[in-house]
C-alpha cells in the first residue's frame, strides 16, 4: 500500500485546483459564455382574468398584466379591436430587466379632441367599448432583437360614457380685477356636467408657467361639485380676499372632469387679465385745507358754510373709478349724497351721483350723523380724471400716480344736533369699505364765536 497523503501535498492539490476553476471561469466570462440573462427577453407574460366588467362597481373591474424581462427593453402594450383598430395602452416605454404586474381597467390614454355644440373638448381618455380585444405584449432590446406575446380579452359592460362639459363658458373673457364694481370685475364660468364624477377641478393657469395654478372654488348650489347638473363659479382674482391677482396677461381657464371608471375630459378657454390689481389711495399727507381753521377749530356762524379742499393720490397700480357729486358741489346740513343725487337725476336725467358699487369717493364726517359719511364727492375734478366709455355710459378713473382735487362746502342752514362738535374727512370705497377714515379732526362751531 501507498502510505497515506501528508497534510501539506494535500493543501497544495486543493490550491492548484481552486486556482484551475478561477482560471477557467474569467475565460468563459471573456469568451461571452457565462451570460445570466440568455433565454427569450420577454417571458412569464400573462393577462387575467381574460374578461373584464371596467364599469367601477367592484367586480370584475381590472385585469392583471403580468411580465418579465430579462435584458433592457423598449415596451408596448396594446390591444386590437375586431375591426383592426388598435390601442395603445404602453408605448415605447423604456424598462429594466425584472417582473413587472399592472393593472388594466379598460381605460385608454389617447388624448383626441371632439367638437360639440358648445365648443371644443379634449377626450384625456375613455373606457373601451364592449367588444373581444386581441392583446400584444411586445419588448425590443438595444440590439433590436424583439420579443412578443399576444392573447384575447372581452369587455363587458364596460362604462364608455364621457363626462363632457357641455356649455362650457367663460364671461367675460377679459378681466379685470381691480374692484371699480363694473362687470369686468370678476369671470363667471359655467358648463353642465353630463354625469357624476369622481374628481372636478376647474383652475387659471399661465400658460408659460403650467405649474402653477389658480383653483376656482364653486358656490354652493342645488348640485355637489362632483354631481351631475349645472355648474357655475365666480372667480375675483383674489382681490376680493385683499390680495393681488395674478399679473395681467393672457391665461386659460381649465376644467377637468374624471369618472371612477377612468373616464376624463378636459375643457380649455382663454382669459384675458387687464389693469388688475388691488386698488388703493390716500390723501395727500393725511391733510385737509379747512376754510378759516385756527387751532383745530372752525367757528361756522348760522347760514354760513363749511368749506375745505383736498388733494387724493392714487397710490395702486389700477384705475381707480369715481362719480359725482363733482368737487365744488355744496349741501344743506340736512341733504345726504342720496339726496342730492336725486336732485341731481331729477334736474339733468344723470343717475351717476346714486350709489355704486366700487366707485371711490371723498366723504366728510360728524359726530352725531345717522349716516355714516353723509356729504360725498368724486375724487377728482374732470379734467384730473379719464374718461372712458363702458357699455354706453361715461366712466371717470383716476389713474395710478395722479392726483385728484377735491373741494366743497355744507352750508349750515340749520342747528345741529346737541354735542355736534367733531368733524373729519375719509375714502370711500362704495359697497366694500372705508379704505381711510378719521383724516385730519377738527372742532366745528355753529353761531357766535
Amino acid at each position: 500500500m501507498f502510505p497515506s497523503l501528508s497534510p501539506l501535498y494535500r493543501t497544495m492539490r486543493w490550491a492548484l485546483l481552486l486556482g484551475t476553476l478561477t482560471v477557467g471561469a474569467l475565460l468563459l466570462a471573456g469568451c461571452g459564455q457565462l451570460d445570466l440573462a440568455v433565454g427569450p427577453l420577454l417571458h412569464d407574460v400573462s393577462m387575467a382574468p381574460d374578461a373584464i366588467s371596467p364599469n367601477a362597481d367592484g367586480a370584475d373591474d381590472a385585469t392583471e398584466i403580468r411580465y418579465s424581462l430579462r435584458r433592457p427593453a423598449m415596451l408596448d402594450i396594446s390591444f386590437t379591436n375586431e375591426e383592426g383598430e388598435r390601442f395603445a395602452f404602453r408605448e415605447g416605454q423604456r424598462r429594466a430587466p425584472g417582473d413587472y404586474s399592472v393593472l388594466w381597467g379598460g381605460v385608454i390614454d389617447d388624448p383626441r379632441t371632439l367638437e360639440t355644440e358648445g365648443g371644443v373638448q379634449e377626450i384625456l381618455s375613455q373606457v373601451l367599448a364592449d367588444g373581444l380585444y386581441t392583446w400584444r405584449i411586445q419588448a425590443t432590446d438595444d440590439a433590436g432583437a424583439t420579443s412578443a406575446v399576444t392573447g384575447t380579452i372581452t369587455l363587458t359592460g364596460g362604462d364608455s360614457e364621457l363626462p363632457l362639459l357641455n356649455n362650457f363658458a367663460v364671461v367675460p373673457e377679459v378681466f379685470r380685477p381691480n374692484q371699480d364694481g363694473l362687470r369686468d370685475d370678476w369671470v363667471s364660468v359655467s358648463y353642465n356636467l353630463a354625469k357624476d364624477v369622481a374628481s372636478m377641478l376647474v383652475y387659471v393657469i399661465d400658460p408659460n408657467e403650467p405649474t402653477l395654478r389658480y383653483y376656482l372654488a364653486e358656490t354652493p348650489g342645488d348640485v355637489e361639485v362632483t354631481e351631475a347638473g349645472n355648474h357655475d363659479l365666480r372667480y375675483e382674482g383674489g382681490v376680493d380676499l385683499n390680495a393681488e391677482p395674478p399679473p395681467d396677461g393672457d391665461y386659460q381657464v381649465i376644467a377637468e372632469a374624471r369618472d371612477l371608471a377612468g373616464n376624463a375630459v378636459r375643457v380649455v378657454r382663454p382669459l384675458t387679465i387687464e389693469e388688475g390689481g388691488k386698488p388703493r389711495a390716500d390723501v395727500a399727507g393725511a391733510e385737509i385745507q379747512w376754510q378759516d381753521e385756527v387751532n383745530r377749530t372752525v367757528f361756522v356762524p348760522m347760514d354760513g358754510k363749511l368749506c375745505f379742499e383736498t388733494v387724493v393720490v392714487n397710490e395702486s397700480a389700477v384705475p381707480i373709478r369715481t362719480s359725482g357729486p363733482w368737487p365744488g358741489a355744496e349741501y344743506r346740513f340736512a341733504e345726504n349724497s342720496n339726496t342730492l343725487a336725486a336732485r341731481e337725476s331729477e334736474r339733468v336725467g344723470d343717475e351717476s351721483w346714486f350709489q355704486q358699487a366700487g366707485v371711490w369717493r371723498f366723504g366728510i364726517n360728524f359726530d352725531t350723523t345717522g349716516v355714516d359719511f353723509p356729504y360725498r364727492w368724486a375724487i377728482g375734478r374732470k379734467e384730473d380724471l379719464e374718461m372712458r366709455i363702458i357699455d354706453g355710459r361715461e366712466q371717470y378713473y383716476l389713474m395710478p400716480g395722479e392726483r385728484g382735487v377735491v373741494n366743497g362746502c355744507i352750508v349750515i342752514d340749520e342747528e345741529p344736533p346737541v354735542g355736534t362738535t367733531v368733524w373729519w374727512g375719509g375714502l370711500i370705497h362704495q359697497s366694500v369699505g372705508v379704505a381711510n377714515n378719521n383724516i385730519d379732526r377738527i372742532t366745528v362751531n355753529v353761531g357766535v364765536p
